[in-house]
């Protein structure tokens, strides 16, 4: 009789805690909601009629109005319209993106990163300009915020409320065409500056212009310092792991190079057309940093070592009186035949 009562004791206090457990899992967690969410707003897509009241002016009008070494404020209400012409997906430009009309480019120095999800390549953008600064970088002149540091002339806009008071996100448009340049003083034309351009006919020059640092963060230059060549740079840049690779066989060549650390290497790649010379500038952030020149058969990237009619399609720019073009991505990199 004792076996009995117990085993009634045990059933019924583990039915009670069943219980206690059931009315605190229905309290904890509700009803499970099988309805439907409402949709997020879509975000509103900006037009002309939204800028009514102030002033539109050209890009080039706008870049016009910056005196070489002398940033200023901008206090009129105006403001300026183009497309998206670069991306940051593959990583070739950092917390900036490029816009452009029929009469000029400009960089816009938003001071994020995955501008691309935000700021689509063909996409039409408007900037209110009035509270942003202009200035230049190497000649290559800007749209940020007021600098702090006297060593820059513009900063980044950075702060999100910031960017969206002055940057605004319009309708997709056409696919802009590159404008296409054949000839080697057009290479050296100031009103192509923030452009997507193709240049064609390029030789590949068998140069290069890097920047190695050492433990202290000194910088070691390659390509001034040196007899002109590649120095043994194959690559388009280098990666760190590709950094660690080119030092561990080329130090021993290169004297200076004994103290280099391995990090992400920009590299200037040079190409000539006539007499001029361009720089295809490619960071060692990219993701196609460590891709041979002598090209990859399995992405479609072809050998620029060889003949002399390259052709090579991205955003032209300027850096110390050196001419510049710097590639969205491998596609911007043919051979004719």
């Amino acid at each position: 009789m004792d076996k009995i009562m117990k085993f009634n004791r045990i059933i019924s206090f583990a039915l009670a805690i069943s219980a206690i457990a059931g009315l605190s899992s229905c309290e904890e967690f509700g009803p499970v909601f099988t309805g439907k969410y409402d949709e997020p707003e879509p975000s509103k897509i900006y037009t002309d009629a939204d800028f009514e009241g102030l002033t539109l002016v050209d890009i080039a009008d706008l870049k016009a109005r910056y005196t070489a070494g002398q940033p200023f404020n901008i206090e009129e209400d105006i403001y300026i319209k183009g497309q998206v012409n670069s991306s940051d997906s593959l990583g070739n430009f950092y917390r900036s993106f490029y816009i452009q009309d029929e009469t000029g480019g400009i960089e816009i120095k938003a001071g994020k990163t995955g501008l691309y999800n935000s700021y689509k390549r063909n996409q039409w953008v408007y900037v209110k300009c009035k509270g942003l600064a202009l200035g230049a970088y190497g000649g290559m002149v800007q749209l940020g915020y007021e600098s702090m540091d006297p060593q820059y002339e513009t900063s980044y806009i950075d702060v999100q409320l910031l960017i969206d008071n002055h940057i605004f996100r319009g309708e997709m448009g056409e696919k802009i065409e590159p404008i296409v340049v054949t000839d080697g003083q057009d290479i050296l034309d100031m009103k192509y500056l923030g452009m997507l351009c193709t240049v064609q006919g390029l030789a590949y020059g068998d140069e290069v212009f890097a920047i190695f640092h050492d433990s202290a963060d000194n910088n070691i230059y390659i390509g001034d310092d040196y007899p002109n060549g590649a120095h043994g740079i194959t690559t388009w840049a280098l990666s760190e792991t590709g950094c660690a690779e080119y030092l561990e066989e080329w130090k021993s060549n290169i004297p200076d190079l004994e103290d280099a650390v391995p990090e992400p290497i920009n590299v200037s790649q040079y190409f000539t057309l006539g007499n001029a010379t361009l720089q295809v500038r490619t960071s060692g952030y990219s993701r196609f940093a460590d891709t041979p020149l002598t090209g990859d058969p399995e992405k479609g990237v072809p050998d620029v070592t060889k003949g002399s009619n390259v052709s090579l399609t991205g955003i032209m720019t300027i850096h110390n009186d050196n001419f510049q073009i710097t590639l969205n991505d491998l596609s911007g990199v043919q051979v004719e035949e």
